[in-house]
C-alpha cells in the first residue's frame, strides 16, 4: 500500500518522500491503522521489517501541534537505539514546524535538560526506562502523566534489563494512557499481561497480539552459512573466510568484550582495518563510530550484541557469528543486521561440536542452513553438518558419570537442577578429553602414513 493513501500531514508525506519512502512494508499495512485507531498492540516481527516507522507515521500523524504537553513516550533499552529513533523522526519531521521531540538518555547533562523541562515539555519523550525514571520521579521534571501513547521498542530488552522497579514507577505516573504497543523480533512471555494490566488500570481495552513473523525466525534475504571450527584456529579461519568474498559492510559479533579485543587486535596484525563497538565505549564514541560505518568509511566492525539490538548499520552484506549467542533471540538480532530493505546478504556462523543441540534448535525453527567448509581458499557445501555422533564409548562415559554422581535418599529444594549441571560439566570435560584423543589419534595415524609413503618413494629411487 502506497503512503500517500493514509491521507497523512503535508509535512509527514514530505518526510517520507525525502528518504525515499513510498510504499508500506507488510507489517506497516497492518500496524499502522491499528495504531492511528489508538489500538494497543504488541508486534513479533523479524528485523528489519519496517516496525520503527510503523510507530513513528502514526505517533506524528495524532499529534496535537497545538498542545505543548508530553503526548507519546517511546522508551529505548539503549541510548544507541534511542539516537537512530530520534534521527528517524527528525528525517520526517524536517518539513514541519512548532514539534518539540527530545531525547533522555544517559551521558548528558542533566541539570540543562532539568532546567529546560521547567520552562516547556516536550511532545515527544524519547529515551531510556532509567533516564525517564529519573527526570520523573527523582527530579519531578519531566511531567509524563499527560501522555496517552507509550511505544516500548525492543520490548525484550527493555522488559530483560532488570529494571523492573524502573519500568514499574514510569508506569504510575501515566494518568491517561490510552494506548501500549510494543515492537520486537522476539516477544518474552508475560510481556502482554503487564501491558494489560496497566490498560485495565486506566480501563482501556486489552493489547492484541500480532505475530508477524510467519513463525520463521529469519528471512527469505539472506543466506545462513555454518562453518565447523572443531581443530581449527579460529581467528586464522576468521581471516580466510573474510578473503574468500569482497563484502561492502562486515558486522563480527562475539559474546564478550575480550573476545572482540581479541579479534579486532588479530584482524589489524593481519593488516585488516576494523573498529570495534562494546558497551564500554562512551556515548560521544559510539555517535563517532556509527557515523564512521554510516558514511561508508568502515568495511570491518568487530561487536558484541548491544550493535545486533535495534542500530540499524544500513548496507550491511555479511554478519559473521565468530561465537553463537547463548540465546537464539539474540542470534536472530544478529543476523538481522543484513537483508535489511529487501537486500540480500549472508550470515556466517562458526560452531564446534558443543554446538550440536543449538543447531537443531535452529532448524527446528525453520532456518534454511546451508553447512560448507573452507577449502583450498574457497567455501565449498558439504554433504551435511559436522556433528560429533554418540559412540559406543561416549556413551559409556555417560553411564559411568550418572553412577558416580548419585542422587541422595534426602533431596534439599533445587538439588535435582544442580545434580544435572554438575553432571553436564563432568561430561563435557570427558568428552572433550575423548575427542582430543581421537584428533591425536587421527593425527599420528596420518604422520604414519605420511612417513611409510615417504619411505616408500625413496626405496623406489
Amino acid at each position: 500500500m502506497k503512503f500517500v493513501n493514509y491521507n497523512l500531514k503535508d509535512y509527514i508525506n514530505q518526510g517520507l518522500k525525502s528518504i525515499d519512502f513510498y510504499e508500506t512494508t507488510s507489517v506497516q499495512e497492518i500496524i499502522i491503522p491499528k495504531i492511528l485507531n489508538k489500538q494497543s498492540v504488541v508486534v513479533k516481527s523479524a528485523t528489519g521489517t519496517g516496525k520503527t516507522h510503523a510507530f513513528i507515521i502514526p505517533i506524528l500523524q495524532n499529534l496535537d501541534e497545538n498542545k505543548k504537553e508530553v503526548q507519546a513516550v517511546i522508551i529505548s533499552p539503549t541510548r544507541e537505539l534511542a539516537f537512530q529513533l530520534m534521527e528517524e523522526f527528525t528525517k520526517i519531521t524536517k518539513f514541519s514546524e512548532n514539534i518539540d521531540i527530545r531525547m533522555y538518555v544517559g551521558g548528558t547533562n542533566r541539570d540543562a535538560e532539568i532546567d529546560r523541562l521547567n520552562k516547556s515539555q516536550p511532545q515527544i519523550v524519547i529515551g531510556t526506562i532509567g533516564k525517564i525514571n529519573d527526570l520523573v520521579n527523582n527530579a519531578n521534571a519531566l511531567k509524563i502523566y499527560t501522555a496517552s501513547t507509550v511505544i516500548i521498542d525492543e520490548a525484550d530488552m527493555v522488559f530483560g534489563s532488570k529494571e523492573g522497579d524502573e519500568i514499574d514507577n514510569v508506569f504510575k505516573r501515566f494518568e491517561y494512557l490510552k494506548q501500549v504497543c510494543a515492537f520486537s523480533a522476539t516477544i518474552p512471555n508475560g510481556l502482554t499481561n503487564f501491558i494489560n494490566k496497566y490498560l485495565l488500570f486506566s480501563k482501556r481495552n486489552k493489547c492484541e497480539l500480532y505475530d508477524l513473523s510467519n513463525k520463521l525466525i529469519t528471512k527469505d534475504e539472506i543466506e545462513y552459512i555454518f562453518i565447523p571450527t572443531k581443530n581449527q584456529d579460529k581467528l586464522e579461519l576468521l581471516v580466510n573466510v573474510l578473503h574468500t568474498f569482497t563484502p561492502y559492510l562486515v558486522l563480527i559479533f562475539a559474546n564478550t568484550k575480550n573476545k572482540v579485543d581479541e579479534i579486532a587486535s588479530y584482524l589489524s596484525e593481519n593488516n585488516i582495518k576494523c573498529i570495534k563497538i562494546t558497551g564500554d565505549l562512551e556515548s560521544r564514541e559510539r555517535k563517532q563510530v556509527l557515523k564512521r560505518i554510516k558514511d561508508g568509511e568502515v568495511q570491518y566492525v568487530v561487536a558484541s550484541d548491544i550493535a545486533s539490538r535495534g542500530i540499524d548499520i544500513q548496507g550491511a552484506s555479511h554478519v559473521i557469528n565468530f561465537e553463537l549467542p547463548k540465546e537464539i533471540e539474540f542470534f536472530i538480532h544478529r543476523v538481522g543486521r543484513v537483508g535489511r530493505n529487501n537486500l540480500k546478504g549472508q550470515a556466517i556462523s562458526f560452531y564446534d561440536f558443543d554446538d550440536d543441540n543449538y543447531l537443531t534448535e535452529l532448524r527446528k525453527k525453520h532456518l534454511k542452513c546451508t553447512y560448507m567448509a573452507l577449502k583450498d581458499g574457497i567455501l565449498q557445501p558439504t554433504k551435511k553438518r559436522n556433528g560429533i555422533r554418540k559412540s559406543t564409548k561416549i556413551q559409556k562415559i555417560e553411564e559411568e558419570v550418572h553412577m558416580r554422581t548419585p542422587m541422595p535418599k534426602k533431596v534439599k529444594p533445587g538439588y535435582k537442577k544442580k545434580r544435572l549441571e554438575k553432571i553436564n560439566k563432568k561430561l563435557h570435560k570427558m568428552k572433550h578429553q575423548k575427542i582430543d584423543e581421537m584428533y591425536f589419534k587421527n593425527i599420528h595415524r596420518q604422520r604414519a602414513k605420511e612417513k611409510e609413503k615417504l619411505n616408500g618413494d625413496n626405496y623406489d629411487d
